[in-house]
C-alpha cells in the first residue's frame, strides 16, 4: 500500500510543480510564494534519519523566512508518529482529501464535442483563471509559472458553447498514470453532463498517450464530485490531509 502511495504521490509533485523545492532527510520543502497550500507545503515523502522535531523546527524556520505559514501535506505513508506530534504541536487537520484511481482500457474513448491538445496555451489558462474566479494578477503570474514547470506530457480539454470555453480540464501523464487535474465547469453549465464528458475524454486521450491507470485528488466533503468520479468508474485508494498550525 505505502510503495502504491508513493507511486501517485511522485506523479502528484511533478504534475503540480512548485516555483522552488528543497530537499531536506527524506523530506521536500515547496514553495510557490503562497498559491496553493499543495505547492506551499512539506511533504514527508520519505524515512529519514534526523529526529522528527528537530526536523519540524527546521521547515518552521524555512517557512517563516519565505513569509509563508508551515503546512505539512501527510498520507498515510508519512513518517510514524509525525502526525500525532504536529498535533501535539498545535497543527489542525485541514481540507482532507481523498485520492481514488483507475485502470484505463480501450473503452475509454474520446468525446467528440471535446477538444483536446497537447499543450496549455493563453487561451486555455484565461478560461481557467476565469472559469475558477482567479483574478489577482499574481496568482495568475505564479500559476502560469507553475504549468511552464510541467515536464510530463500534457492534455488540455475544453468544451466550448456558442464560442466560449465552459469546461475545461488538465491531465498530466507520467509513467503510465493519467491525473486529472483542475476540472472545472461554469456554473450556469452544470448538471448538463460536461464534466463528465470532459474527464472521459482526457481518459481516452491519456490511454492513446500509452496511460495504464488515471489517478485524482478530490476534497472529500465536495460530494458532486465525488459522485461524478465514481460514475467515471474511480474507487478510493488513500486520503492525504494537511496539518497547519493553528
Amino acid at each position: 500500500m505505502n510503495d502504491d502511495i508513493l507511486y501517485i504521490e511522485e506523479r502528484s509533485l511533478n504534475a503540480h510543480p512548485a516555483i522552488e523545492t528543497q530537499f531536506y532527510d527524506g523530506w521536500v520543502l515547496r514553495f510557490a510564494g503562497g498559491y496553493t497550500k499543495r505547492a506551499n507545503s512539506v511533504n514527508p515523502l520519505y524515512v529519514g534519519a534526523l529526529p522528527l522535531d528537530e526536523k519540524i523546527a527546521f521547515c518552521e524556520g524555512v517557512y517563516t523566512r519565505q513569509g509563508l505559514p508551515t503546512v505539512f501535506k501527510l498520507t498515510p505513508a508519512s513518517s510514524e508518529g509525525l502526525d500525532e506530534l504536529l498535533a501535539r504541536n498545535g497543527y489542525e487537520v485541514v481540507a482532507p482529501t481523498n485520492v481514488m484511481t483507475r485502470p484505463l482500457a480501450e473503452t475509454d474513448a474520446v468525446d467528440t464535442l471535446v477538444t483536446v491538445e497537447d499543450e496549455i496555451d493563453a487561451r486555455w489558462q484565461r478560461s481557467f483563471f476565469a472559469l475558477n474566479g482567479v483574478t489577482d494578477n499574481v496568482k495568475m503570474a505564479t500559476a502560469s509559472a507553475m504549468m511552464r514547470h510541467i515536464l510530463q506530457n500534457v492534455l488540455c480539454a475544453r468544451i466550448e458553447k456558442e464560442g466560449w470555453i465552459v469546461a475545461c480540464g488538465l491531465c498530466v501523464v507520467e509513467r503510465g498514470y493519467a491525473g486529472l487535474y483542475d476540472i472545472v465547469v461554469d456554473p450556469l453549465c452544470r448538471k448538463q453532463g460536461y464534466g463528465y464528458r470532459l474527464c472521459s475524454a482526457l481518459l481516452g486521450s491519456a490511454y492513446k498517450l500509452g496511460a495504464h491507470s488515471a489517478y485524482l485528488q478530490v476534497v472529500a466533503e465536495n460530494a458532486p464530485a465525488m459522485a461524478l468520479y465514481a460514475k467515471l468508474g474511480f474507487v478510493y485508494l488513500y486520503q492525504y490531509w494537511y496539518r497547519v498550525k493553528s
